[in-house]
């Protein structure tokens, strides 16, 4: 055989058991999954969902609450939930938190979540902090370890007041507690009356839906919305005049 032929092939050889040698030890500091059998064989646990589905929320607040729930209850038939509703005209945040029987309520009622909608009578308020941080504190207190969501107020037609107060709930009450509805343009019954209307209620209903699977510590099975238009009064229907004791 030629010298040169000999050392060329030769080479070659040394060169392929080195690689051969090598290449256990590569494959090893790669660690690669498919050619790990031990991680083929011991999966990673799935992360266990331990939330359960809100199946009741106790809706209540002021004289928009009414409509408001029965709204947010068409969205109930729609993913099997219920909700029970107590409506109290004129009420505040105040009056809700110095109520004897608000904390019974929420024993008998035994909700899964609990939807507020306050702070329309006290939308001018200029000083918060030194006003409604008792009551605030009461009110959460009273709602416990209950999950909970704030429906801020909207605007009042013709005013420019209701920024402190609203940009003070959502601090004192954290983003995933409060709902800001007061940058919403939606239609109301009047140029000065802040209630809106049927259409102004489901839009606004509508975007709280929409807001509280991803935004919300509400863990709903699902928030399909229901048909336009479709209003539904639940089972449990509280309404108190202004004048009336909870």
């Amino acid at each position: 055989m030629n010298h040169k032929h000999f050392f060329k092939w030769g080479g070659r050889i040394a060169l392929l058991a080195v690689l051969l040698t090598a290449a256990p030890a590569l494959c090893t500091e790669q660690d690669s999954p498919e050619m790990s059998p031990m991680l083929e064989m011991n999966p990673a646990p799935a992360e266990p969902d331990n939330v359960k589905p809100i199946q009741k929320v106790l809706f209540l607040g002021d004289s928009m609450t009414g409509w408001m729930a029965e709204r947010f209850n068409a969205y109930a038939d729609n993913n099997d939930f219920e909700v029970a509703t107590i409506v109290w005209d004129g009420s505040t945040i105040s009056k809700w938190a110095n109520s004897p029987n608000l904390k019974k309520i929420i024993e008998e009622q035994k909700p899964d979540a609990v939807i507020l909608s306050l702070g329309m009578n006290e939308l001018f308020e200029g000083n918060p902090e030194t006003r409604l941080t008792k009551p605030v504190e009461q009110l959460k207190e009273t709602i416990g370890d209950i999950p909970f969501l704030w429906i801020g107020p909207p605007s009042w037609p013709g005013h420019s007041e209701g920024e402190t107060l609203n940009s003070w709930l959502q601090s004192k009450l954290g983003e995933h507690n409060f709902f800001r509805s007061f940058d919403l343009d939606i239609p109301r019954q009047s140029r000065s009356n802040p209630h809106p209307n049927r259409e102004g209620i489901e839009e606004w209903i509508d975007k709280v839906a929409e807001w509280i699977p991803e935004n919300s510590n509400l863990h709903f099975k699902s928030m399909d919305a229901p048909a336009e238009g479709k209003f539904s009064r639940s089972k449990t229907f509280i309404y108190k005049r202004m004048k009336e004791n909870l």
